[in-house]
């Protein structure tokens, strides 16, 4: 796909070069020639500026569409509420959820949030949790009883990522959500298979290196 795009950007800017050079010839033409003193000197000049311009704005446009493909989605959450409900719809929107953090308080903070995990873990949706220490045991028991399965690492130190996987197990359809900073300034960005698909590839690799470890112990 990416090779295709070269070639078609290499035609846009072959094809601006040669037109914008023959529109220029033409100025030079008028401008310099004490012969040329009408429009009708250059018949097609006109078309050939106007063709210039239009080319430009046709690269413009292509490169944008292109462009915002490969960008990843950026949401700013003012309030707490905010970043709950956008958690429940993400987390519904996958066959597979794996969710890395540092205790999993949160949760509990959106009932809402807490019943749409479990109903996905009861409608057979994989459902993951991995945390470095344990997680409260009322928050734990309750999850667990849907089918959540949790993963501790018994690390000291609680990792800076702080991010939620769905469809992990499906090559290609992956989205990843990544938060930082907190309330009022909290953001999350959201990757898919066109704009991170290294990140996507290093948020596997941690969750597999975390489960391994978790299982180690």
């Amino acid at each position: 796909m990416l090779k295709i795009v070269k070639i078609a950007l290499y035609a846009f800017i072959s094809i601006f070069f040669l037109t914008t050079l023959l529109a220029l010839v033409g100025l030079g033409y008028l401008w310099f020639s004490s012969e040329a003193n009408t429009r009708a000197d250059l018949p097609y000049l006109g078309g050939l500026v106007t063709a210039a311009i239009l080319e430009v704005i046709a690269v413009v446009i292509m490169l944008a569409r292109k462009g915002f493909r490969y960008l990843p989605q950026v949401e700013n959450h003012k309030t707490e509420a905010a970043t709950l409900s956008f958690m429940k719809d993400f987390v519904t929107s996958g066959s597979t959820v794996q969710i890395v953090s540092s205790r999993l308080s949160w949760i509990q903070n959106s009932k809402e949030l807490m019943d749409a995990v479990k109903k996905k873990a009861r409608e057979g949706t994989s459902v993951e949790v991995i945390t470095p220490k344990p997680v409260e045991e009322d928050i734990r028991n309750n999850l667990e009883q849907a089918g959540i399965r949790f993963f501790v690492t018994n690390e000291d130190i609680a990792p800076e990522a702080r991010f939620t996987l769905v469809n992990g197990n499906r090559s290609g359809a992956e989205r990843l959500a990544i938060a930082r900073g907190s309330h009022p300034e909290h953001e999350v960005t959201i990757f898919d298979n066109h704009s991170g698909p290294q990140i996507i590839g290093m948020a596997k690799d941690i969750i597999r290196k975390s489960k391994e470890k978790a299982n180690a112990e």
